[in-house]
């Protein structure tokens, strides 16, 4: 999903970053002081794994990927995030190396701001706090839920757990799920910690078995319940 976006009319603001909604507006653009603002393009690495930095980072305009690797190059996608959303809190409040690398998937502007100002930022404002804990607590939860399907799970199995995870009712209302705009094979691999080939391999045996069928660039889960049975086995 490499995209250029002009981001030259984009406003430096921090108001509409989600983790700030509690703070007031003077203490938001107090921040926007504080911060450097960056712009990254796509497939441009903002953050690597391992890193010594300990700035927290609020996306401003754009979009990211985070993500890990199993082994020495095998990729595994851990979330993309939008407008409004932040990264790198751990580190900011730890002060240890980065866990994971941080990719633009299209031209970013990102605003980058000190671990003292931020860790300040969290004593005085203790919903933020909170809804920190709670965001952690959400991670955990779902990381927990990638690492079982990633070492109980075959190779299909993981790739049909994503394209359940996925898709949603199809609007119809015929019984049919869908996903309205199908990744590419890299993309699915990277969120399944497979191979291209095994996505390939996959999604062909079921529309060979009738489970899936393409409508454009969608996929039509024709079968949601055969394709959750497959999951289970």
């Amino acid at each position: 999903m490499d995209e250029m976006t002009d981001i030259s009319g984009v406003e430096r603001t921090l108001q509409n970053v989600e983790m700030l909604a509690e703070a007031g507006p003077d203490r938001v653009e107090d921040l926007e002081k504080k911060c450097r603002w960056l712009t990254f393009e796509a497939n441009q690495t903002i953050v690597d794994r391992d890193d010594t930095s300990t700035d927290v980072f609020f996306i401003v305009s754009g979009r990211v990927k985070v993500m890990d690797f199993l082994g020495k190059d095998q990729e595994i996608a851990l979330a993309e995030l939008g407008d409004g959303a932040s990264f790198g809190e751990l580190s900011a409040i730890d002060l240890s190396k980065r866990s994971a690398r941080v990719t633009a998937l299209q031209t970013s502007l990102i605003a980058s701001l000190p671990s003292a100002d931020f860790k300040k930022l969290l004593l005085d404002c203790p919903g933020i706090s909170v809804m920190l804990l709670k965001r952690f607590a959400s991670v955990i939860r779902t990381l927990n839920t990638r690492v079982t399907a990633l070492t109980t799970l075959s190779p299909h199995q993981r790739v049909y757990y994503e394209l359940l995870r996925m898709s949603e009712p199809n609007p119809q209302g015929d019984g049919s799920w869908m996903i309205h705009y199908l990744p590419k094979h890299e993309e699915i691999a990277s969120w399944s910690g497979t191979r291209r080939e095994d996505v390939a391999m996959a999604i062909g045996h079921l529309a060979r078995e009738g489970i899936v069928g393409r409508k454009h660039k969608s996929l039509v889960i024709k079968d949601h319940s055969k394709l959750q049975m497959l999951l289970n086995q």
